[in-house]
């Protein structure tokens, strides 16, 4: 019973499904971790990215550990789909986050009041009918031993196996002990015929026993949902969170530095760039509602303000009246670019809702901002909203979901642009959309680095 509360109790402070992260924004950042029991996977299918992540928060939940660590790792291509089909030319980039923090909730709270609650008495109620059904039917078996002894000539032999009987009879405690005191008597020539008339006279009590037993056990459960639900109903589960956070990203791509009329290929360079961001995080959760945030600062560039453009060089040897013409198509991204220094706030809101008893439903709001860019000629400002749903099914391996983002709320990356080449839209017409699907490897195969201990 201690597991099926812990389970309950976990099940109100966070439900557990599977992904490195809970819920997913366009440029594919969260701020609350998601719990994994061994190794995570996701794939969002808008932005050609796959992620893979490991953590100990499904310890933290269920209080076996107050330390959360873990990572992420994700790959992805940058322009998505589009350059990959049209021109086979991709531009790769990579991340790696790190958290490491600590975890408290008012769990052991609700536990200790459990012990003193209805839900702690339906369940003495429940054993203590177990215990007065083994009672009355041990008693049988005692009246069935001593009517059985007649079958037995030896008077001292009688006697000697009468009182073992009566002796183990009276230290049974569960169902499985009275049973063996008949199945697990031993019969030898003098005693045969009355282990014989014995297992006929008790066979159909065991029968009656097991069958007002399974009632009791069949209505249990039933009546253990009814009191929980009324117990849980004035209680307010609460966990706080804090953790830091850190990573680096890396991004291989082609600049178009302008026209070199001597040489053609000189008017793009080869890119790579690296960059890092640290900063510190909270979640906090009331019931099935989070509030998660983290605030960084992120060594970066200005390469999200700089348009691509797809390029074809030709090339041509000659040799007598003989030509070979050669094409080479280049995704080339123009304009100023540098390295940039900014802050990052990230905040999420979230509501885990009951479709069914199979079924739940995850809404998530969420705001992207990048401030205090330290060189505004390079990269503005700015802010994005979203909204994702997330559907999690029965067994919680898989979870898929769709995200609806509405990027750069003030237009302040246009706005920067000159303004022949500003493209200022209405916010319908800027709303990105995508699709992600997340699963726990570790829970669908099973994977665990040891066995759980029962309890």
């Amino acid at each position: 019973m201690k597991r099926i509360l812990l389970y309950a109790i976990v099940t109100l402070l966070y439900y557990k499904s599977p992904g490195q992260f809970l819920t997913q924004s366009a440029n594919g950042k969260s701020t609350i971790p998601l719990p994994l029991k061994g190794i995570g996977a996701a794939l969002d299918a808008g932005k050609t990215e796959v992620a893979i992540g490991v953590n100990n928060y499904a310890n933290v939940l269920s209080d076996k550990s107050k330390i959360l660590i873990g990572g992420n790792l994700s790959a992805k291509s940058v322009d998505g789909l589009g350059s990959l089909f049209s021109s086979g030319d991709i531009v790769p980039q990579g991340d790696f986050l790190g958290f490491f923090g600590y975890s408290f909730s008012n769990s052991k709270t609700l536990k200790k009041k459990f012990k003193n609650s209805s839900l702690d008495l339906s369940i003495t109620n429940m054993n203590s009918s177990l215990r007065a059904l083994l009672d009355e039917y041990t008693d049988i078996l005692r009246e069935d031993i001593i009517l059985s002894a007649d079958a037995i000539t030896d008077t001292s032999e009688r006697r000697l196996t009468i009182d073992g009987l009566l002796q183990d009879l009276g230290n049974v405690t569960t169902a499985v002990e009275l049973k063996s005191v008949v199945s697990d008597f031993k019969v030898v020539e003098s005693t045969r015929k009355f282990a014989i008339v014995l297992q006929r006279a008790w066979q159909p009590h065991q029968k009656e026993y097991s069958k007002r037993a399974s009632e009791i056990l069949s209505n249990a459960p039933l009546e253990k949902l009814h009191v929980f639900n009324d117990y849980i109903d004035g209680l307010i589960p609460f966990r706080f969170t804090i953790f830091v956070q850190g990573g680096i990203t890396a991004r291989s791509f082609t600049r178009y530095l302008g026209l070199n009329i001597t040489n053609l290929p000189n008017s793009f360079q080869d890119t790579l760039f690296r960059g890092g961001n640290i900063g510190i995080g909270i979640n906090a959760q009331i019931c099935n509602y989070w509030i998660g945030a983290s605030y960084s600062y992120l060594k970066g560039d200005n390469f999200a303000a700089m348009k691509s453009k797809e390029y074809t060089l030709r090339t041509t040897d000659t040799t007598g009246n003989q030509a070979l013409i050669s094409e080479k198509k280049i995704t080339g991204y123009a304009g100023k670019y540098g390295r940039v220094e900014t802050n990052q706030l990230n905040v999420d809101l979230v509501g885990d809702f009951r479709i069914n008893d199979t079924s739940r439903l995850i809404a998530n709001l969420y705001l992207r901002s990048s401030l205090f860019s330290r060189d505004t000629s390079l990269l503005k400002n700015y802010t994005n909203v979203g909204i994702g749903l997330y559907f999690v099914g029965k067994k919680s391996s898989f979870l898929g979901g769709l995200y609806l983002e509405l990027p750069d709320i003030n237009n302040n990356l246009e706005k920067a642009k000159p303004l022949d080449t500003q493209n200022i839209r209405s916010p319908f017409k800027k709303l990105s959309f995508g699709i992600v699907t997340k699963f726990n490897i570790s829970s669908i195969f099973n994977w665990s680095n040891r066995p759980a201990k029962p309890d």
